[in-house]
């Protein structure tokens, strides 16, 4: 037997050392080979079955077998998904075709209604935003329902429509119901247009002015006299003109004549009064354009309230115009 001692120091030679590192090379080659080229473990996931469902199968005579007995014989066939390769999908726009609808109540009126008025005092254009006050003169129906009675009260506010020469409406527009019923004192904010009203009752005529923009008045001059003296003024001033001594000047080149005014006495007189005359003019024209004129439209007008949105009852409530005044005032 060979001595334990001298075997583990053989170990300390040269020779001894290059066996041990040798075998220490191989047993770590053995294991990184066995680690790298070992069997991968593959999970199968059971395959599920469709379900059977509870519907009815209708049963058929084939050549004379009964379809159900067929059924019976035959094995289930699991389906297999097939999956298709995912394709990049198309932009597109969808367009639905619901029409979403305005929710309003069952008692409404469309846009555009034509409601007759009559002012109930006198419209005065010297003061801007002068109150238009009326009143209804005729029921306002719908698809048979009453939407404004005869007698509610219309409140606007005026403006100068100095182009026209009328009274112009602002766009907002209150309704106040004056009834015997649960609506009486309610109010129902619109928006809307004056227009014009010429219709005679006793002739049933309708004039050409029936339907226009604004209010016809009475038109109110600040000076009555202003366009006689603006008149005059210029007349004198290009008369004066005509009266000065002039003397006739010939173009050799040309041969055309021209007219050039003496250095005379007279005409200096005459110049200054032509001067004087058209600063005159130009100051009445000013005041013209600055005083402007005044339309005055006395009470018991005629005129339609021209709504721009559907008319909703369910909108006039008691202090109405104070909730929309306090919302307007917020934004």
């Amino acid at each position: 037997m060979i001595d334990t001692r001298k075997f583990f120091d053989s170990f300390k030679t040269d020779t001894g050392k290059f066996c041990l590192f040798a075998l220490a090379v191989a047993v770590l080659g053995i294991l990184l080979y066995t680690y790298n080229h070992r069997p991968s473990k593959v999970s199968v996931k059971p395959q599920e079955l469709p379900q059977a469902t509870n519907q009815d199968v209708r049963t058929e005579l084939r050549n004379g077998v009964n379809a159900d007995a067929l059924n019976k014989t035959r094995r289930p066939v699991p389906a297999i998904p097939v999956v298709l390769p995912m394709t990049q999908l198309p932009i597109s726009l969808y367009h639905s075709t619901s029409s979403a609808q305005a929710e309003v109540s069952d008692t409404y009126a469309p846009y555009g209604r034509l409601i007759p008025c009559e002012t109930i005092i006198t419209i005065d254009s010297a003061k801007i935003e002068t109150p238009i006050i009326g009143y209804v003169t005729e029921d306002l129906w719908h698809d048979g329902k009453l939407i404004i009675p005869a007698g509610a009260e219309v409140h606007g506010k005026a403006q100068v429509d100095p182009s026209r020469e009328r009274i112009a409406s602002d766009t907002n527009w209150v309704v106040v119901w004056r009834t015997t019923d649960k609506l009486n004192g309610a109010e129902l904010p619109l928006r809307g247009i004056a227009l014009d009203m010429e219709h005679h009752y006793k002739s049933g005529r309708w004039e050409l002015t029936d339907g226009s923009a604004g209010l016809r008045g009475e038109v109110l001059k600040t000076d009555n006299m202003a366009e006689i003296k603006l008149f005059a003024s210029t007349f004198l001033s290009a008369a004066t003109t005509g009266l000065l001594d002039t003397q006739n000047n010939i173009n050799t080149l040309t041969g055309q004549t021209s007219q050039t005014a003496l250095s005379t006495p007279k005409n200096a007189a005459l110049e200054g009064v032509s001067a004087v005359l058209f600063n005159y003019a130009q100051q009445i024209a000013n005041s013209i354009k600055r005083n402007g004129f005044y339309v005055r439209v006395p009470a018991g007008k005629q005129f339609y309230l021209y709504v721009t949105q559907p008319i909703d009852l369910e909108n006039a409530l008691r202090g109405n115009s104070r909730i929309t005044t306090k919302a307007e005032s917020k934004k």
